[in-house]
């Protein structure tokens, strides 16, 4: 009777695990679908802006990270580097993260002696 129970317990945790993996497959493939992208190879590295007359957090935040949404790049803007409000001046530096394709490594070409 024991064994029967086991046995049902078993396939039971066999067939959760299953549905969870199946469920993440479709949330990346999903998400390669809605990005459209399969740039795998993204990271991102700090640079710093001198802020221009004229400049706002939301321009800078459109040209320098141009594939993201810009209300979350001010909201980084901010948090990075300890803007207490919006306000920026001329002359100012800013630390901002942006997105630098990798290229993956290639195997050099090398001559070979036959």
């Amino acid at each position: 009777m024991n064994h029967k129970v086991y046995d049902r317990i078993n396939t039971i945790s066999a067939i959760c695990l299953l549905i969870v993996l199946v469920a993440g497959s479709v949330a990346v493939v999903g998400k390669i679908v809605v990005t459209k992208t399969t740039d795998f190879f993204v990271d991102y590295t700090y640079a710093e802006v001198v802020v221009q007359p004229g400049d706002t957090l939301w321009s800078i935040a459109k040209a320098q990270v141009p594939h993201e949404d810009p209300r979350v790049v001010v909201g980084a803007l901010r948090d990075l580097n300890e803007l207490k409000s919006a306000d920026i001046f001329p002359g100012q530096v800013l630390t901002v993260l942006v997105r630098e394709n990798v290229q993956p490594l290639q195997l050099a070409k090398g001559n070979t002696a036959h």
